[in-house]
């Protein structure tokens, strides 16, 4: 397949959050549970991602949004699943959840050759793209590292009210880049970046953030698994 545009996730595919959501929820958890390992959080960190996946996906469908608060409580009980039974009662929920929601402060940093490859993909006359859950907000850090220049459509959920996995928001980012979804193959960390970018007819490369992450049966498998941006080199 030749590809005419490449869309990009953001979070955990261009953008890194520091500290991550595993450092800061093992940070916090440790103090309770010293022995504690860190793959337990990575574990809990993919099912919980799978469980938000399915979640949007819900609402996709019916049109209906689980508000924020029972959203995070939602999060908050997957990892509270994988932890120890005897909860301790000073465990303070309210602190998980902030984390959770991913406003706990701390700042972003690129992905390793993030622009190293955005300039190859440029060199290859590729027509560039981001289509992510993510907030008007997030342009700042596009900008503060310089990459914004590198795209000629950015998409975020929150500025069109169109949420993955619906495919409407891949295929709207082709409508503006004026090239068909089955020419475009889509970069995304999620399992179910997989399952929207094949419901808009779209090739799909998937990053994921650590080794617990799995494509569910019901999702088809995705045409490559990268584990590094560079690894895009030998695909494009």
């Amino acid at each position: 397949m030749t590809f005419k545009c490449v869309l990009f996730d953001l979070d955990n595919t261009l953008l890194q959050k520091k500290p991550t959501i595993v450092e800061k929820v093992f940070e916090f958890a440790h103090q309770y549970y010293p022995k504690l390992c860190v793959e337990t959080i990575e574990k809990a960190y993919a099912a919980s991602e799978l469980w938000q996946g399915q979640q949007l996906k819900k609402e996709n469908e019916t049109g209906q949004r689980m508000n924020d608060e029972e959203y995070f409580r939602n999060v908050l009980s997957v990892y509270l699943s994988f932890l120890p039974a005897n909860l301790p009662t000073e465990l303070d929920n309210s602190e998980m959840i902030t984390i959770l929601s991913r406003n706990y402060g701390g700042s972003y940093t690129l992905i390793p050759n993030a622009i190293a490859v955005l300039e190859y993909l440029k060199r290859k006359d590729l027509i560039l793209g981001i289509v992510s859950n993510n907030q008007t907000k997030i342009r700042q850090p596009l900008i503060d590292f310089g990459i914004d220049r590198y795209f000629d459509c950015i998409v975020l959920s929150e500025e069109v009210n169109l949420y993955k996995p619906d495919p409407k928001i891949m295929e709207l980012a082709c409508k503006k880049l004026k090239v068909p979804c089955k020419n475009s193959i889509y970069i995304g960390d999620h399992p179910f970046d997989v399952l929207c970018a094949h419901s808009a007819n779209m090739s799909v490369a998937w990053f994921p953030p650590n080794r617990f992450f799995t494509v569910p049966k019901y999702i088809d498998v995705p045409e490559y698994t990268i584990h590094a941006l560079t690894d895009l080199i030998g695909i494009l």
